[in-house]
């Protein structure tokens, strides 16, 4: 028996409250969390462009950097190769072969608990550490590839230990002696932000008092650029503008950053400083909700918004503040602001709208822990950073129309910001989102005035504590803490090493005249008796620091570290020499056969990851599908300055094939072709006609699980006839012919989704006339020629349709079946350009698919069978009907397809398959159903 989940996170009973005690960054420019906000408000900018010498040092080769598209910039991370390998206790050949990821996150993590004021080691506190970083770029292109004597060139013990991601977590753990969980955590850019979710699980569920949650990502080499691809994911010109009208992609960025969580109530307990409060987060999947793997959902977005709202008990209304997971690609932007509209769909109150990739690019791993903390800082210094890099809204965001907006200069908030989101997407779809809540500290005595107070400082030998001491100097002249807040702080929340000072001082004055007195050679405690036992190594209890009766921990400067190079250098080793990009029209198609076909295969091999692929190997048989048929389209279309069409890449399927149509394309005497081998076989043709749309991009999905041994071979709506009116057997006619040049003779197979299937039974009609006989007919949810007996549709009576069927052919396009239709084509247009909802793809394609399929729809309206086929006929039937408000606009009766029979002399067959008309095709997890039910008609098991 399945017992239904409970969710008790709701707005009525939300989760405990965690606070954010301590934080921590290693950033591009920022060291610590103060210099990181300082960059934020002065709208400061990571991104770099890089010399010739640099790259040259990366071992970047020339011919690269040549290549047209070739982007030199990016965010590079200061003195990665530096680390205080004696202070973690690591040998200098452990530090040499171990990840800057894993360096830099350790030292991130005691950066954090010292702003926390939290000691490791210290009492019962079980501290948990929960995880993420990026590949180790260092083990692939420095430790691998270093040929030095003596260097480690396989994959060691202290090598695995250093790179791989299982011990990232671990290893902290075990070098600052934490006894928590400890856990990496992976889920692609929004790892970091799922390991604060674990982490504040944890502490709810009482497996630690303390959390640290975090990550990091660093690329090595540092000063290298990319060579930009079109309708990647990469900037073309290095900066990324999350929401701008600009927005190209986004750029690698470098960095780590690190909180240290408590539960509320234990972190007031201990007087800590608190930037922020979680209130309550959520974690979701899309599943196969989208068009591909690595695509963004905006449903599951939605759903992790909605549950973080939910777990946190805050309205939408109350969100003064969100920092978007902003890539600043065109698309992704734009679906995300949809996704979040959905999930604040009822809120009202103006909402910023913010992303630090605009600043520092994309951390990959580190990306939803940093976001997070620029929005802790948000509510803890109730100012909203400017947003660089935007100029003017991306079309596809209706911004003017919504709630939120972007500031481009720092905004103070007129209101008090109390809650404040960050949203972290992984490619893959595990969605993270967090909802913050301010904290107002509760109000305080003044400090006694003249009131003593012992002040301990402490370092691991003398140096290092000269250093602290002009550390704090310099720290207590600028800053001027309360005295009791530092007595508690350095009495507490420090470890106290062997090398150690006190003062007993009743105001800052005293304090930095202690301080000058020892830095000038002066003694270490004084005649203060608990001064005295705690320089000769005794403990001071905390009630002989003075009176802490008001006192909460404070920020300090940190231990002074002393970090030199540990860094295995890779051998530059000569890269191969790029294909060169070949002139827009080569003089002779046979003299540039050879490098065309070269690089039509070197783009298979890259993108199947398969060597030694042959001219004549099938595309869709080494395991191609259409997702990956369209990459290789668009880098081909990039690199002969060609438009690729992806239906007639598709039909030539091999290298020599699609060289030889590159040929014709660069050369001008290439035609458009609506017919496509969607699979090569033996025997006879199986012909899959268009639905109404007019693409057959439906079939490509289907035969990915279809075991036929035949060739498969789909229509696409022929360009050639232009806008004008079409009718049922024209279009018949036209395709036999095409058969015909393909299989002369017949017993021919037909099979067609929705219109096609109307289609297709005149092509069998006509096939029949002509003395041709048809083995199957096949009809994917066609409705029967009664459904469409009445009168026709005026353009402006199909728009009125348009919101419905978009709604249902593109679920995720955001559209609702209830939304003002456009009054003309025009009017389409206009809206394509204005909101995102209606841009499934360019505003021509669009714009054609939607006049092909009224078209179609006006045929369909205009015919009826004048015979019957001789069978035999399988009706693939959804199980769930057709919408009705839909079918009811487009003047469509809802039918039985029973009533095909009246239409069929032989044998006919309704197979029922799961989905509606339009998910049975689209939904990925229906589709090898309908793929299954198909196969067992073929295979003579079924109907």
């Amino acid at each position: 028996m399945t017992k239904e989940r409970s969710n008790d996170m709701t707005a009525a009973n939300p989760a405990e409250p965690v606070a954010i005690v301590g934080m921590a960054v290693r950033l591009p420019g920022a060291r610590t969390v103060d210099e990181f906000w300082q960059n934020l408000v002065d709208g400061v900018s990571a991104v770099r462009g890089f010399t010739d010498e640099e790259m040259a040092a990366a071992g970047v080769d020339e011919r690269l950097r040549a290549q047209p598209g070739y982007v030199a910039r990016g965010v590079p991370l200061e003195d990665v190769d530096r680390f205080d390998a004696d202070f973690f206790g690591y040998t200098p050949q452990e530090a040499r072969v171990t990840d800057p990821q894993h360096r830099v996150f350790l030292e991130t993590c005691w950066r954090a608990l010292e702003d926390a004021g939290t000691v490791p080691r210290a009492g019962d506190a079980a501290i948990g550490v929960f995880a993420s970083s990026s590949m180790s770029t260092y083990l692939l292109n420095n430790i691998l590839r270093d040929e030095q004597e003596g260097a480690p060139t396989e994959l060691s013990y202290p090598v695995l230990i250093g790179n791989d991601k299982d011990f990232l977590a671990t290893r902290v753990s075990y070098k600052l002696g934490l006894t928590g969980p400890s856990q990496t955590v992976q889920s692609a850019c929004s790892s970091s932000l799922v390991a604060l979710h674990q982490a504040a699980a944890a502490l709810r569920g009482g497996e630690c008092d303390v959390a640290l949650a975090g990550g990091v990502s660093i690329t090595v080499p540092q000063h290298s650029g990319y060579l930009h691809k079109e309708g990647g994911i990469a900037s073309p010109d290095g900066d990324c503008r999350p929401f701008d009208a600009a927005a190209g992609g986004t750029v690698r960025g470098n960095g780590a950053g690190v909180v240290v969580l408590k539960r509320l109530a234990d972190a007031l307990a201990d007087r800590d400083r608190i930037y922020a409060v979680v209130r309550g987060s959520a974690v979701t999947n899309d599943g196969s909700d989208k068009i591909g793997f690595t695509a963004p959902g905006v449903r599951g977005q939605a759903r992790a918004v909605t549950a973080a709202l939910a777990a946190a008990g805050t309205s939408a209304d109350e969100i003064g503040y969100v920092e978007a997971h902003g890539t600043g690609t065109a698309i992704g932007d734009p679906i995300e602001i949809r996704a979040l509209s959905m999930a604040h769909e009822h809120a009202t109150r103006e909402c910023a709208l913010g992303s630090v990739k605009a600043n520092l690019g994309h951390l990959d791993a580190a990306a939803g822990i940093v976001g997070l903390i620029k929005t802790a800082l948000v509510l803890h210094h109730q100012t909203v950073p400017p947003q660089i890099n935007f100029a003017a809204v991306n079309p596809l965001i209706p911004l003017e129309r919504s709630r939120y907006v972007v500031h481009t200069d720092k905004h103070l908030p007129a209101e008090p910001i109390t809650a404040a989101a960050v949203s972290s997407f992984g490619l893959g779809g595990t969605n993270g989102h967090c909802v913050l809540g301010r904290h107002v500290a509760a109000e305080r005595r003044r400090e006694p005035a003249g009131e003593p107070y012992l002040l301990l400082l402490s370092a691991r030998g003398p140096e290092a504590l000269v250093r602290q001491a002009e550390r704090l100097r310099g720290h207590l002249e600028q800053a001027r803490p309360r005295l009791d807040d530092l007595a508690l702080t350095l009495g507490t929340g420090r470890t106290h090493w062997t090398e150690r000072l006190a003062l007993v001082a009743g105001s800052l004055d005293e304090a930095l005249a202690g301080l000058d007195a020892f830095l000038a050679g002066g003694g270490r405690a004084g005649d203060h008796p608990a001064a005295r036992d705690f320089v000769a190594g005794g403990s001071v209890a905390p009630e002989l620091l003075g009176d802490l009766g008001s006192a909460v921990k404070t920020v300090l400067p940190g231990y002074p570290l002393e970090p030199r190079s540990h860094w295995i250098e890779p051998a530059l080793r000569e890269a191969a020499a790029p294909v060169p990009a070949p002139a827009a029209t080569p003089a002779a198609p046979g003299a540039a056969a050879g490098e065309l076909l070269a690089e039509v295969v070197a783009v298979l091999q890259q993108l199947l990851g398969i060597d030694g692929i042959g001219p004549d190997d099938d595309f869709f048989d080494l395991g191609g599908d259409s997702l990956t048929a369209v990459d290789a389209a668009s880098l081909l279309s990039q690199r002969y300055h060609v438009e690729v069409d992806f239906e007639a890449f598709a039909d030539r399927r091999t290298p020599g094939g699609i060289a030889e149509y590159l040929t014709e394309l660069v050369h001008g005497t290439a035609e458009y072709s609506a017919t496509v081998r969607v699979r090569e076989g033996e025997g006879p043709h199986l012909f899959l006609i268009y639905p109404a749309g007019g693409t057959n991009f439906c079939y490509f999905r289907l035969a990915e699980h279809l075991d036929f041994d035949g060739p498969l071979t789909a229509f696409a709506y022929p360009r050639e006839l232009g806008d004008g009116p079409v009718t049922i057997r024209q279009l018949a006619a036209l395709y036999i012919e095409r058969m015909r040049a393909v299989q002369p003779h017949g017993p021919y197979r037909l099979a067609g989704y929705s219109f096609g299937g109307n289609l297709a039974f005149e092509v069998a009609l006509q096939l029949q006339r002509a003395g041709e006989g048809v083995s199957g007919l096949y009809l994917f949810d066609a409705h029967p020629p009664e459904a469409y007996v009445g009168e026709s549709l005026t353009e402006q009576e199909f728009l009125v349709a348009l919101p419905q069927m978009i709604a249902s052919v593109m679920p995720d396009a955001g559209i609702r079946r209830d939304a003002a239709p456009p009054r003309s084509m025009a009017e389409v247009a206009e809206v394509l350009r204005t909101r995102p909802d209606w841009l499934p793809a360019g505003e021509e394609e669009f714009l054609r698919f939607v006049r092909i399929w009224r078209r179609n729809h006006e045929a369909l309206k205009g015919y009826y069978p004048d015979g019957k086929v001789s069978g035999p006929v399988v009706v693939f039937d959804a199980e769930q009907p057709h919408p009705e408000e839909e079918v009811a606009v487009l003047r469509i009766k809802l039918l039985s397809k029973d009533y095909w029979r009246s239409h069929v002399d032989g044998e006919m067959s309704v197979v029922p398959v799961p989905g509606n008309h339009y998910t049975m095709f689209t939904d990925l997890a229906l589709v090898p159903r309908l793929a299954a039910a198909f196969q067992a008609v073929l295979d003579g098991r079924g109907a």
